[in-house]
């Protein structure tokens, strides 16, 4: 073999080894929230959804090679089009007038342990709803978990859906929720 085929051979298995080497471990988190439900709720909010956590970190993944976290720190602006679908079907409208309603998202982190021949997923979750007025203020928060395991690696958009689907349901707790309804309609 000469020197040019060595060369063009050298840069094509270096190229291989970085696209297999760069693969995005990236994780998109976008709940859609599509329940329909009665209105019970007539009134509009100003709906503002903000990220409380001690640290960005939303998935961890642990194997034999140690521990990669992986942040994302854009999570509200992801959750908050799935909480207005859900304000709006229970008739409570994000005008951007009315009602200060604040969602804080206190928990959201995912941590994959991989083994070599399973894995398991934990998610946990914690949402606190806020709405204030000049004569109330409702406080409550909404605690939520899902866990799984499957044999050989984790893959991501099991995790994903899994997240997505804990949100979700963690949103109809919300909108459902007999005392938040009172706390809207006050």
């Amino acid at each position: 073999m000469n020197s040019k085929h060595k060369i063009t051979l050298f840069a094509i298995t270096l190229g291989l080894m970085s696209g297999c080497s760069s693969t995005s471990q990236q994780f998109i988190f976008s709940p859609n929230y599509t329940q329909t439900h009665q209105k019970s709720a007539q009134q509009d909010v100003s709906l503002s959804v903000n990220d409380k956590r001690a640290s960005f970190t939303t998935v961890t993944i642990k194997n034999s090679d140690g521990t990669k976290a992986l942040a994302d720190k854009y999570i509200a602006d992801s959750i908050k089009p799935a909480i207005e679908q859900a304000l709006a079907q229970v008739g409570a409208n994000n005008s951007g007038m009315g009602k200060a309603l604040d969602v804080n998202i206190q928990q959201l982190n995912t941590i994959i342990n991989q083994q070599l021949h399973k894995h398991t997923t934990t998610t946990k979750a914690e949402l606190e709803v806020v709405i204030e007025t000049t004569e109330h203020r409702f406080a409550k928060r909404y605690k939520g978990n899902k866990q799984s395991e499957a044999p050989l690696g984790y893959d991501k958009a099991k995790i994903e859906q899994q997240v997505n689907r804990l949100l979700e349901e963690m949103i109809t707790r919300i909108v459902t929720d007999p005392e938040f309804i009172n706390a809207i309609n006050r």
